[in-house]
């Protein structure tokens, strides 16, 4: 087995300084401030509500026995539907969603699954489980997903300095499997270990195939590849649910170190830091400011050229509303969002959000950070669930060298 180094070149450090002071600056700047459900439950609307009003049901005892606050669930949420995103293009996808206590408990915090099974206009299958599960009233908790892609895209480079004419038609297979094992150590605060596998298979670019020496090809290209490690993790998290957090912040450090022992092609480090804040600005109806923050750094060894960091990546695919997924890459990035959400309707059950994102990643071979790329956009919720919280999202966003698109989620994108 190689040796690991725990440095990042001063390159980097330099950077780093200002832009990650900026980014906790952002998120943590108003850690006392809280809020309160203006409206109650009962008189929210959802489309399980809606249903009920168009068919004449009436809810059974059991069933608002079942969905009354505290209640153990499990509480439902799905919808098959077409959707389009830069990335897949036209899709067809059956998005779910399960909350549940493991306890009857109003401060038992809401286990979930979030489940995508999706087919694009590019041949494309997606599907992807990412779950959080607490037990022993919130003193242990097991975060992690479970992902299959058969995905035929783009690539553009290395960098935040990229354009669309360098697009590069590549495909692959991808297997990934993430579990963390949390154990409490104060309020809301976690620490504790975890394994990362991803997998991939299959593997090709139009452009090395014919022999182009693009970035891929001076950075490794490989057609198989396989990263496999094991994470130490700190974690605080005051949101008051998942969901759709109301007021509270969040904050995730993993450190994950890559070992050839443990099947990885090489031996190599990262950190992700992913720092998210609510603060409510009223408590007549819903609106609040979301701030979330980003850091995704490739600490030293040899990353493989799909492993390393990349706009849209994150494990709910949701980063960079505005761009494709995968338009920019590189070794290191830095990423923040912030997002207005407020009711439409007095009922809850039109909202909307207006949002805007920055990044930026490192350059290759050298280490210096690129252009910083903006995006921008607005979009829609619909209540799914009122109980849990559980929204709808479509969004249209704008960013540079004319791109734009939409993009659909099932609850908030952070």
């Amino acid at each position: 087995m190689g040796t690991c180094l725990f440095h990042i070149d001063h390159f980097v450090v330099k950077g780093l300084v200002r832009q990650v002071s900026i980014l906790l600056l952002c998120v943590f700047l108003t850690l006392g401030a809280s809020a309160s459900d203006s409206l109650g439950v009962s008189k929210q609307m959802d489309l399980i509500d809606l249903g009920r009003i168009i068919f004449h049901v009436k809810s059974a005892k059991a069933t608002r026995r079942l969905n009354e606050i505290g209640g153990k669930g499990p509480f439902f949420s799905g919808i098959i539907l077409p959707s389009y995103a830069l990335a897949t293009g036209i899709s067809v996808a059956a998005t779910g969603n399960i909350s549940f206590r493991t306890k009857h408990d109003a401060k038992c915090k809401l286990s979930y699954f979030n489940n995508i099974l999706q087919y694009t206009q590019y041949n494309q299958i997606v599907a992807t489980s990412v779950s959080d599960i607490y037990i022993k009233g919130n003193k242990w908790q097991f975060p992690g997903e479970i992902r299959f892609f058969k995905f035929p895209t783009q690539t553009y480079g290395l960098g935040s300095e990229s354009y669309p004419s360098s697009a590069d038609n590549i495909n692959y297979s991808h297997f990934r499997f993430y579990r963390r094992f949390l154990r409490m150590i104060a309020a809301d605060s976690y620490i504790g270990l975890g394994y990362n596998l991803d997998h991939h298979w299959q593997i090709s670019d139009q452009n090395a195939d014919l022999g182009f020496k693009n970035d891929w090809v001076k950075y490794g290209y490989k057609k198989r590849t396989t990263s496999s490690g094991l994470s130490v993790n700190f974690m605080h998290d005051s949101r008051s649910d998942e969901n759709q957090p109301l007021f509270g912040a969040y904050l995730d450090i993993k450190f994950v170190s890559y070992l050839k022992v443990m099947g990885s092609d090489n031996n190599w480090n990262s950190v992700v830091i992913d720092m998210r804040k609510y603060m409510p600005l009223t408590r007549r109806w819903y609106a609040e400011v979301a701030v979330w923050g980003y850091i995704w750094l490739t600490l030293n060894g040899h990353a493989p050229y799909l492993d390393l960091p990349s706009l849209g990546w994150d494990p709910n695919n949701n980063m960079g509303r505005g761009y494709a997924a995968g338009r920019y890459r590189g070794r290191n990035m830095l990423y923040v969002e912030t997002e207005l959400r407020f009711d439409i309707l007095r009922n809850g059950f039109l909202g909307g959000v207006i949002f805007g994102n920055l990044q930026t990643f490192s350059q290759y071979p050298d280490k210096y950070f690129g252009y910083i790329q903006p995006g921008t956009g607005a979009g829609l919720r619909i209540k799914f669930n009122k109980r849990t919280h559980s929204n709808g999202c479509i969004d249209y966003g704008f960013g540079s060298h004319g791109s734009r698109g939409f993009a659909t989620n099932l609850n908030e994108v952070f």
